[in-house]
């Protein structure tokens, strides 16, 4: 049983662990398109410290961890941090989420490591609106990439979709269909405020995926679908003898703050208790010095200060980019 339990009687057992802010891509809704200021590089954790700091992470309950970036992949030798990992940690799972552009060349190193599966982040099917979204392209390298970790039996394998309206809402069935005869989970994803995104930078507008569900579900008979795979925040569905599922992360529409059980690590050594809330503690310096008794307190200080959701329905934003929050 975790040790992190907040002051809402929910148990942190899930950590998700930054290695990097830079990415290769620059998706409208993350980050700028020109003038992105990274963290100097001596300021990133070395795997060393990143995997020390699990550690004390596991003592406390954590059972679970997903590799996060910007863009991880873009961290050199990744596949060896993920083997510390497992290694060296009692984990139940390791995953690791990518934009995929670099996965094809990584797939099979990172399974030899120990990594279970990995999510891709794939906003549209089009070769021009995936170029659109992401301001660079690649479309061609992520699906091979994709298919490389599913080669390396990197599964279940999990595409992430970000559905914003007048852009790509029309790719939904495509979806559907890609489910059916896939066995991957296909997961749709609604707009959240969180940098960029938050303002305004992004094609397209947000869409209620709690009502495309309901839409999906008449037109396709989806029925609920059980799945255990995974401590993230997607309600699964799955239409009549599909290979795969589809999942609704619907955090507008339809929230689930009182079953989170997550905690981020950002690459410079910030525990975010919520991805809602700017709100963080740093425990870089103690991370280096080595010092447990003061990891374990900042662990504990954060899940303690852990609000209980987010405000954004009610107008409220979330300042730091999603690669400098990790995933």
């Amino acid at each position: 049983m975790s040790e992190l339990v907040d002051t809402f009687g929910r148990a942190h057992d899930s950590l998700r662990v930054s290695v990097t802010d830079r990415c290769n891509l620059r998706c409208s809704y993350c980050m700028p398109e020109e003038g992105v200021e990274f963290e100097p590089r001596d300021h990133v954790l070395s795997f060393e410290d990143l995997s020390w700091t699990v550690d004390i992470a596991t003592d406390l309950g954590i059972d679970a961890v997903r590799v996060t970036g910007g863009e991880p992949l873009l961290r050199a030798n990744l596949p060896t941090f993920v083997e510390m990992l497992d290694q060296r940690h009692a984990l139940d799972d390791i995953a690791l989420t990518t934009n995929g552009l670099l996965l094809e060349r990584h797939a099979d190193a990172l399974a030899e490591a120990g990594l279970d599966r990995v999510n891709v982040s794939i906003d549209s099917m089009d070769t021009e609106r995936f170029a659109e979204i992401t301001r660079i392209g690649g479309l061609e390298s992520v699906v091979r990439g994709t298919v490389a970790a599913a080669r390396a039996g990197l599964e279940p394998l999990k595409i992430n979709t970000l559905i914003v309206d007048g852009f790509n809402t029309d790719e939904l069935d495509r979806w559907v269909e890609i489910t059916r005869e896939f066995e991957v989970t296909v997961r749709f994803m609604e707009v959240m405020p969180i940098g960029e995104a938050a303002r305004g930078g992004h094609v397209g507008d947000f869409v209620d995926l709690t009502d495309v569900r309901e839409r999906l579900a008449d037109r396709h008979d989806l029925e609920p679908a059980d799945t255990s795979v995974g401590n993230g925040p997607a309600r699964y569905w799955k239409a009549p003898d599909a290979a795969g599922t589809l999942g609704f992360i619907t955090p507008m529409s339809h929230p689930y703050c009182d079953t989170c059980s997550r905690l981020r690590l950002t690459s410079t050594g910030d525990i975010r208790p919520c991805l809602a809330d700017d709100a963080q503690v740093d425990i870089a310096s103690a991370i280096q010095r080595r010092d447990t008794e003061a990891v374990e307190t900042g662990f504990q200080f954060a899940v303690e200060r852990k609000v209980a959701g987010h405000e954004w329905r009610d107008g409220a934003t979330t300042e730091t980019g999603m690669s400098t929050l990790g995933g």
